[in-house]
């Protein structure tokens, strides 16, 4: 490889200076505030760069305003980003990283993904026009609401309470499938399969639709006001649904532990310490244990989207990676660690695991590590 991840970043934060997007803002997300906060300063920014530019330094400061906060944004952690760099599977995933990277340290203005292309918007636009006029329910967080739509014209004979958004990213994008050349990694006929993050019920249909009459998967959700519009949704695929069984605890390393509930709807997560005095308490599961218990003779896909528990979870899981090997999906951008912590965990057991890097929204979040 002649290139290295600190000299690809750094060019392409040098590339930046010339940006600035308007439309690179995900409204389904972040809602409108922040684009309009943005326009409310253009005019003083335009004036201000319109001088400079007179005076022949505003590429000079710009650029050394972004390069500032870009190297200030990997410093702490070159060594690890330049170790997982070198340990991508293909140059998609290695291009991804660095675009990732730059975006959470540069914001949408100056960075925009690959995603955030022609074919993503139409996607969108079909999806919500599914969701005009559906039968909705207020999901209890950040003012959303789960439309009831089919999607038999997507391609899934599916019918769901689900947000445009997540029809887009989970099914039409397939956020637990990657193909590198001519290796597919996803979930395939006769599967078991470990869902971590059932949240409505969409992925554990994905996945069971996937893994046909032969296949089974275990999905993991413990938050009511989720499980209420995940057995809506089980009802109204009842075929599909037969494959799936729900388990109502968080994963960790460790079953039997008391964790402290935190957040709610799809932000929801575990801690081991809170500082909420009203904070609820959950009994964890491993997956080691799962295996056991259900005495399985096979697991071949793990997906995790638990809100920064993955590697507490593949902790608890190490066991039956070293006897099964599975596929793993494993999301890594709750926390900025988790880019290397994971991988480097899972390099560790020595089982010859390659990894890939896409990503799967037009902003931060939606990162998954594939490992193969």
């Amino acid at each position: 490889m002649n290139s290295s991840f600190l000299n690809d970043y750094i060019n392409s934060a040098i590339e930046a200076n010339q940006n600035n997007f308007c439309d690179n803002h995900d409204l389904w997300r972040f809602g409108s505030d922040s684009l309009l906060e943005q326009n409310n300063f253009l005019w003083f920014e335009n004036s201000y760069k319109f001088l400079l530019k007179k005076l022949n330094l505003i590429n000079k400061i710009n650029a050394n305003i972004l390069i500032n906060k870009a190297i200030a944004h990997i410093a702490p952690c070159l060594a690890d980003f330049e170790w997982l760099y070198e340990h991508l599977e293909d140059d998609e995933s290695r291009k991804l990283l660095v675009q990732i990277q730059l975006y959470r340290a540069l914001g949408e203005r100056y960075i925009k993904l690959p995603l955030n292309n022609k074919d993503y918007w139409l996607k969108l636009k079909a999806v919500e026009k599914l969701a005009q006029g559906a039968e909705s329910i207020d999901l209890g967080f950040m003012g959303w609401k789960a439309y009831k739509m089919r999607l038999d014209s997507l391609g899934y004979p599916f019918q769901l309470f689900l947000r445009p958004p997540g029809v887009l990213t989970q099914l039409l994008l397939q956020q637990y499938r990657c193909q590198i050349e001519n290796l597919v990694i996803e979930v395939v006929e006769g599967d078991v399969v470990i869902d971590g993050g059932g949240c409505y019920g969409e992925t554990a249909l994905y996945f069971a639709l996937k893994a046909g009459n032969s296949g089974r998967v275990f999905t993991f959700e413990f938050m009511p006001e989720n499980l209420s519009i995940y057995h809506r949704n089980m009802e109204l695929n009842s075929d599909v649904a037969q494959r799936v069984e729900l388990i109502e605890k968080p994963l960790w390393v460790h079953s039997g532990e008391k964790l402290y509930i935190e957040g709610c709807g799809p932000g929801t997560r575990v801690q081991q310490e809170t500082n909420d005095p009203n904070a609820k308490k959950i009994e964890t599961i491993s997956i080691d244990d799962l295996v056991r218990d259900k005495k399985l003779t096979k697991l071949n896909f793990i997906k995790m989207d638990i809100e920064g528990a993955e590697l507490q979870a593949l902790k608890g899981a190490e066991k039956s990676i070293q006897q099964f090997r599975p596929k793993m999906a494993i999301s890594i951008y709750h926390k900025p660690q988790d880019f290397w912590e994971i991988p480097q965990y899972i390099a560790s057991l020595d089982l010859g695991y390659r990894f890939a890097l896409r990503h799967f929204t037009i902003h931060q979040e939606e990162t998954v590590l594939f490992v193969f």
